[in-house]
């Protein structure tokens, strides 16, 4: 029996001599390395909700969107809360607002908006509502990736970085603009926005598949580390009808 086995194995050896053992080819797909380098970008989706003092549907809008904040990723949505009239109304935010809304009978609070004017909430609204608008964002393919960075001192702020189309067609008209936001210690305004880039925002006149566009913006006068500043990035198409933001990026 011994002897059978070892002239068993030792044909083996010679025919793998004589004509070679065939390695096992890994099926496609299968290779080492697969997908190496590259990582699935997904779409941010960015909700702002324009409100006022003393406005009854916004009391009951804020407390949402801010439970809500606690249930989501930073890299999955981004709140922001903007005064559009009152207390803490900016220049930049009523511009924003008159840009989306040209008729002031839209402009209305609570209008809550979901990446532009893809989803919108104006008026009464609750839990469910707000978060099916976000998921029904969460749910699109990201069209732009964005990466960037922030360096601060006690007085300026830079934060620079490169959107990049991902999508297969060619990106036209786009803006790349950015806010900062902080808690004021006030319910309902725990997103509260301090200032929007409009002044510096970069307009991107076409944009082919795989390229990158490099942005900048310099912040004066401004402690971002010490005021507890936090802010975003975000890529808008702005002359279409639904001034479609296509992504965005917090920044810490």
């Amino acid at each position: 029996m011994k002897k059978l086995i070892l002239i068993l194995l030792m044909a083996g050896l010679i025919a793998c001599l004589f004509i070679g053992c065939t390695p096992t080819v890994p099926s496609e797909g299968e290779g080492e390395g697969e997908g190496e380098g590259e990582e699935e970008v997904t779409r941010v989706v960015l909700v702002e909700l324009f409100t006022q003092p003393g406005c009854s549907y916004c009391e009951i809008a804020e407390p949402i969107i801010e439970q809500l904040a606690g249930e989501y990723e930073r890299n999955e949505v981004v709140f922001l809360e903007e005064r559009a009239y009152g207390l803490y109304s900016l220049d930049e935010i009523r511009d924003r607002y008159e840009w989306y809304f040209t008729s002031s009978a839209d402009r209305g609070t609570p209008n809550i908006l979901f990446d532009g004017l893809n989803q919108r909430i104006h008026g009464s609204s609750s839990y469910a509502s707000i978060k099916g608008k976000i998921n029904l964002e969460l749910g699109k393919d990201a069209k732009i990736s964005i990466t960037a960075t922030r360096s601060s001192d006690s007085n300026t702020t830079t934060i620079s970085g490169t959107i990049k189309n991902i999508n297969s067609s060619t990106l036209d008209n786009l803006v790349i603009n950015g806010m900062n936001y902080k808690n004021r210690g006030q319910t309902g305004l725990k997103y509260s926005v301090t200032d929007i880039f409009a002044e510096q925002e970069v307009e991107v006149s076409t944009l082919a598949p795989g390229d990158s566009y490099n942005f900048s913006f310099t912040l004066e006068d401004i402690n971002w580390d010490g005021n507890n500043f936090h802010g975003v990035i975000f890529v808008q198409d702005a002359d279409s009808s639904k001034k479609e933001v296509l992504q965005a990026s917090y920044i810490d």
